[in-house]
């Protein structure tokens, strides 16, 4: 009731109907100016770059495992696993050393070995074994 009072103030010699006319075409005014502000576009200080198709940035290339990398990491595992079966921890540690030799995590290893097909497997296991016997020394000849 402010601005009823208000335009009292400012024009007593209206009668009480006519100050209610006035505040409701003084409100369809104010509506209809909000409005045609709201259909502009706001004006902006800054220039308008212009929005381009955002582009994903390309996923880092899926490390490459190659067959014999697999053989040397799953032969170094049966070993490093054999040796420190009672320090999983180091087991671990040295692992990690391998995976890092050929830049690889162990989800990239395992996601190369989850995708073989069954004659693949069993050809590599040939692999391994052959493999298991060349670095064999390594892992324990100082054990001796």
């Amino acid at each position: 009731m402010k601005a009823a009072s208000i335009l009292q103030k400012m024009a007593p010699a209206l009668p009480s109907k006519s100050c209610f006319l006035l505040i409701a075409i003084l409100f369809v005014f104010l509506l209809v100016s909000c409005k045609r502000q709201e259909n502009q576009e706001p004006a902006q200080s800054w220039p308008q770059v212009e929005p381009q198709e955002e582009t994903k940035p390309a996923p880092p290339p899926a490390p490459k495992i190659t067959e014999d990398i697999y053989v040397d990491i799953t032969a170094r595992a049966a070993l490093i696993f054999d040796r420190y079966k009672e320090d999983l921890d180091e087991a671990h540690r040295q692992m990690d050393l391998v995976y890092q030799k050929y830049g690889i995590t162990f989800t990239d290893y395992d996601r190369y070995r989850r995708n073989l097909t069954t004659d693949q497997k069993r050809r590599l296991e040939k692999l391994v074994q052959e493999q298991i016997q060349k670095v064999y020394k390594e892992y324990f000849e100082d054990l001796k």
